[in-house]
């Protein structure tokens, strides 16, 4: 009898270490609406970076152009993925902004 209780106890412990956790990932820059809304064509790239932060990627090859990305991954769930795209003149003066809200 107590070698069985030993057992069932050891197999418990051993089946509740099974349970899956899936930590949530972030990555990126969150870009609210209220964010997005203050963008204006024409400003400089230092009031862009004061409104939404440093980008996540910028091109040595096209320096007109800074990507934010934001990427979560929450446990188990669809990832979500949304990213807004600035492109400047030569001046570094905003000319046009794209928003892709692509989900998964």
């Amino acid at each position: 009898m107590k070698k069985r209780l030993i057992t069932l106890t050891i197999l418990a412990l051993l089946l509740s270490g099974c349970s899956l956790y899936r930590m949530n990932i972030q990555q990126g820059n969150l870009i609210t609406q209220e964010e997005l809304s203050q963008l204006r064509p024409g400003m400089s790239q230092a009031q862009v970076q004061d409104i939404l932060g440093t980008p996540l990627l910028t091109d040595d090859f096209r320096q007109n152009r800074w990507d934010y990305v934001f990427y979560l991954k929450e446990g188990n769930k669809e990832a979500k993925r949304s990213g807004i795209t600035v492109f400047f003149n030569q001046a570094g003066q905003v000319t046009d902004i794209k928003k892709d809200l692509a989900a998964g």
